[in-house]
Parts: structure tokens; C-alpha cells; sequence
């Protein structure tokens, strides 16, 4: 094999979204490391693991947005509300916990389906982006403000020992949250490359038309995507609320930026049709990495929004670059 072919057959394994995410996520570990040797102490990796993992979980219920050709503007207040109202349950009514967690997943799943049966009424005439970016947004705004309104923004405290051990415990040397991340990976893994949802849904989100045509149940795949997206936003915000031991408005609209960065970070695109669920993991870990390295660098928090924001330029010249590339090739 000549060094061309060698040279060829890096350039070709680069451009794949995974590795050359993985290799920047190696990059930038390093690169911190030799700056402040910190960042690799046991405590801290346990850090990124736990809010890592939290973060992936986000960005790939909102993967199954994306790729389906919308934008999900309601993850924010649909852990915000989830977290406020497992903590109501939990504290002042005295409902068993699991019983609580239950039933605001359950709760989760029907605003996903909700999003999803409104976003397909109207979808046609309009194009199914307009209507999901509206209603989600809608959503959003309104979750926030019952939650508000419920708790006066106060936080709710003490929920107990039992609601702590949903995201608290280690498994061997393993943050519990990272084991619930592999078997969710675990599941979309086996869905979108074992099944036939996994094309169905990537045809969906590149031309709704043609998958029409193809007989794909385009308003089913969408409905699916949206309530399964927002379950797992849902079991994201009981996370947090768990391993915080609070339930607080101030939970989940925080997120918005980070969790639309981290899915455009992890190579899933705006436009519908593209990404991974390993990219959507990476995706995750990387924005929680850039809040850390803040942190590890004593760098003033009021930086984090330039930081990510440079991180998004980048990436998006990035793949402004490699579309480019594809298509000079094809040409």
C-alpha cells in the first residue's frame, strides 16, 4: 500500500461526523490537561460523565426532531415542568416516587404526541417545520409559566432518599446516568440500524414526498419521533430533578442553546435527514466539556454563550467546507 492510498484512506475515515468528532473531544482533553492537570482527576471525570451523559440524553431526544425535519422548542419546558411536578407529587402529596416518576413520563409522552398530532394536521398545506417550530414553541412558553405559577419560582426541597437514588448511585466505577445513556444509545442503535423505523425516519426528513411514495407512513414515523423525543426529554429532566434533589423553574430553559449546539456539534442537521446516534452522543459530552473547561480554567461563566457560539461558527464552517468538498467530487 503506497503512502497515497495511506493518505486517501485517513482523509476518507476524517470525514466520517463520529471520528472526527471523537478525535476533537481527544483533542481538547488534552490540550486542557497540559494547561491544568485537574481536569483528569477521578471527581471531575465522574462530572463529565454525569452531566455528559444527562446532556446526550437531551440532544438525542432532540435528534428524532431533527431528523424528522423539524425543531423541538419545548424540551425546555417540558423537563422544567416534569421536574416541578415530580417534586409537587413527591413532596406535597406524598405520592410514591416511583409511582410520581411514572407518571410524569407519562405526561412527557403526551406532550410529545401532542406536538406531533398538531404538527400533522397542518402539515400539509404547510411544511411540517413551520408548524412543529410553533407549537413547540407555544409549548414551551407555557410549560415554563404553569410551573411558575405552581411553585411562585420557588424551588421545592427534600424529595427524599428514594428520588436521589434514580441518578445518584455508581455502578462499579460508572455514574448510574451513564449506564441509563448506554441502554438508550443501546435502543436507538438497534431502531435505527436493525429496523425499519431507522430508514423510514431518515427518508422522512430528506424528502416527505418521495417516502410518501415509497409507502412510508410519513405522519406515523413523525408522531413516533416527536412523543419518543420528548419521553426522553422527559426522563432527562427527572435526572436532573433527582440527582439535584430540587424541583426548579429554573430547570430545562437553560438548556435550549446547549442542547441545538450539541445536536449541530454532533454533525445532526437543521435541515432533516442526517445524523447518529453516536453523533448525537458526542454532541452531548462536547458542550458539557466546554461548561467544564470553564470552570477547570477559572474562567468568568459569562464566557460560556462566546465559547459555544465560536464552537457552532466553527462547525458550521466546517461543514459548510466538507459539502463543498462532496459536491466538487461528485461534480
Amino acid at each position: 500500500m503506497t503512502m497515497q492510498h495511506v493518505w486517501n484512506a485517513v482523509k476518507k475515515a476524517l470525514s466520517i461526523t463520529e471520528v472526527n468528532r471523537t478525535l476533537l473531544l481527544l483533542l481538547i482533553t488534552l490540550a486542557i490537561y497540559i494547561v491544568n492537570p485537574f481536569f483528569y482527576t477521578g471527581p471531575n471525570l465522574r462530572l463529565i460523565m454525569i452531566w455528559g451523559s444527562i446532556y446526550s440524553l437531551m440532544v438525542l431526544g432532540q435528534m428524532l426532531y431533527l431528523i424528522a425535519g423539524g425543531m423541538d422548542l419545548a424540551f425546555g419546558g417540558v423537563i422544567c415542568i416534569v421536574n416541578v411536578l415530580a417534586a409537587i407529587l413527591i413532596k406535597n402529596y406524598h405520592v410514591n416516587t416511583w409511582l410520581s416518576v411514572i407518571a410524569v413520563l407519562v405526561v412527557g409522552l403526551a406532550l410529545g404526541l401532542a406536538s406531533g398530532l398538531f404538527s400533522n394536521y397542518f402539515s400539509p398545506p404547510f411544511r411540517w417545520i413551520l408548524p412543529v417550530f410553533i407549537f413547540t414553541l407555544m409549548l414551551s412558553f407555557v410549560l415554563t409559566g404553569i410551573a411558575r405559577v405552581v411553585t411562585r419560582a420557588f424551588p421545592v426541597y427534600g424529595l427524599g432518599p428514594a428520588y436521589s437514588s434514580i441518578a445518584r448511585p455508581m455502578v462499579g466505577p460508572f455514574p448510574i446516568v451513564f449506564i441509563y445513556l448506554i441502554v438508550v444509545l443501546g435502543i436507538f442503535l438497534f431502531f435505527f440500524y436493525l429496523r425499519p423505523f431507522g430508514w423510514r425516519l431518515y427518508a422522512v426528513g430528506l424528502d416527505d414526498v418521495v417516502a410518501k411514495k415509497a409507502g412510508v407512513l410519513v405522519h406515523r414515523i413523525r408522531l413516533i419521533a416527536c412523543a419518543m423525543g420528548s419521553l426522553i426529554q422527559a426522563f432527562s429532566g427527572v435526572l436532573v430533578g433527582s440527582y439535584l434533589d430540587v424541583g426548579s423553574v429554573q430547570i430545562g430553559p437553560p438548556y435550549l442553546l446547549n442542547i441545538i449546539a450539541g445536536a449541530f456539534i454532533g454533525g445532526i442537521s437543521l435541515a432533516g435527514g442526517e445524523g447518529s446516534p453516536f453523533g448525537a452522543v458526542l454532541g452531548g459530552f462536547t458542550i458539557y466539556l466546554i461548561e467544564n473547561i470553564i470552570v477547570i480554567l477559572a474562567i468568568s461563566a459569562f464566557w460560556k454563550e462566546v465559547v459555544v457560539g465560536l464552537f457552532l461558527l466553527f462547525f458550521v464552517v466546517f461543514e459548510f467546507y466538507r459539502r463543498r468538498r462532496a459536491a466538487s467530487v461528485l461534480i
